[in-house]
């Protein structure tokens, strides 16, 4: 769904209306704020709100999705394509939630296996970085989906994370703690510069697939 168009279709109907976005709020329930937040297409209504808002601007639901005025012979057609897109969505949010849900439980795990089997500072320090590291990509991947959905923009890359962790490896390196090669020290950032490529080639994969498979639908 493009929020954006769908934002535009609101204020253009609520207009045609002869509505204002305090009016159309309190035929809701609503503030004029959240109209706005809708026809800015930062965000959509609540699914509550579907069919009341949809019953006062004169559309279908099939319309609403869509973002525009549907021919009515194309009716069946349009409303196949808004249903695809919306399970294709809901699949795509699923995967991502288990994949960040398992680097989550792993790096859990990671974070107590030094304590439990009595690694070295070496080791312990090695598989530490390996936790935090998935943490932070657990994250990312959760903020991201959250920004897609939500239409938010969000600049964190987990690159100040691996910033952090170097500065962290070059002092213990200087103060004689550890005794890495300097390419293990520099590791936290090449490590999450090769995981965006590889998490944006694997999105590319999937993207490509689902392009396919749509396609095929059609």
């Amino acid at each position: 769904m493009d929020q954006e168009k769908i934002g535009k279709f609101i204020a253009e109907l609520r207009k045609e209306k002869n509505l204002t976005q305090e009016q159309l709020g309190e035929k809701l329930g609503v503030t004029h704020k959240a109209i706005s937040k809708w026809e800015n297409g930062k965000c959509l209504p609540d699914p509550s709100l579907y069919k009341p808002l949809c019953s006062i601007l004169g559309i279908s639901l099939t319309e609403f999705f869509n973002g525009e005025k549907i021919i009515p012979e194309n009716t069946i057609q349009k409303a196949d394509e808004v249903l695809y897109e919306m399970v294709e969505n809901k699949k795509r949010s699923v995967i991502i939630q288990m994949v960040s849900t398992i680097f989550l439980a792993i790096a859990i795990t990671l974070l107590f296996i030094p304590s439990i089997k009595r690694f070295d500072i070496t080791l312990s320090i090695i598989t530490i970085s390996i936790a935090l590291f998935l943490l932070c990509i657990s994250a990312s991947l959760k903020l991201t989906e959250w920004k897609r959905i939500n239409n938010k923009v969000v600049k964190n890359t987990g690159m100040g994370f691996s910033t952090a962790l170097t500065l962290i490896f070059i002092t213990l390196k200087l103060t004689k703690q550890i005794n890495w090669s300097w390419i293990w020290i520099f590791s936290p950032i090449w490590i999450t510069i090769l995981g965006i490529v590889i998490l944006l080639l694997v999105g590319f994969i999937i993207f490509t697939i689902t392009d396919k498979l749509k396609k095929r639908k059609k």
